[in-house]
């Protein structure tokens, strides 16, 4: 077992719960337009994750803050990509089955690799070729399944 390995079943896990958990608020929420309770979701979401990661880096390294404040420019424009994706996740999960969305989602893979490969200048190994391949084979007959 490689500790990297063993993060990513983690991370994995909690996604999958986090998923679920999205959409049964959704849920929960009064309304009849599921886009309209994905973003205020999303919105609650956001809001706990700032309160919450803020406080822990207040406790844990306050010196940190005035850092995290002055690289305002460059984390609002991550942030904003984030909101974005965070979007089409939480409206997804409002229009369909979760498992779907998330089988779906899984050319986030492909489009990691893309990226790394001409914004970082990294260059995938034949294993992350196929196993991109094997993640769009594998959504395409999660699709054709449908």
């Amino acid at each position: 077992m490689q500790p990297a390995a063993l993060c990513g079943l983690t991370a994995g896990f909690f996604f999958a719960l986090t998923s679920v958990l999205v959409k049964a608020a959704n849920l929960e929420l009064p309304g009849d337009d599921p886009i309209l309770r994905a973003l205020a979701t999303l919105v609650a979401t956001n809001i706990l994750q700032t309160i919450m990661q803020g406080g822990w880096l207040l406790a844990r390294e306050p010196e940190q803050v005035g850092a995290v404040l002055a690289s305002w420019r460059t984390s609002a424009q991550v942030g904003a990509l984030s909101a974005c994706g965070s979007a089409c996740w939480f409206t997804g999960f409002a229009l369909a089955p979760v498992a779907l969305v998330r089988a779906v989602g899984q050319v986030e893979i492909l489009f990691t690799l893309l990226f790394s490969r001409f914004y970082l200048r990294e260059t995938p190994s034949r294993a992350e070729v196929a196993g991109a391949l094997v993640v769009v084979l594998g959504v395409v007959l999660v699709l054709a399944g449908r």
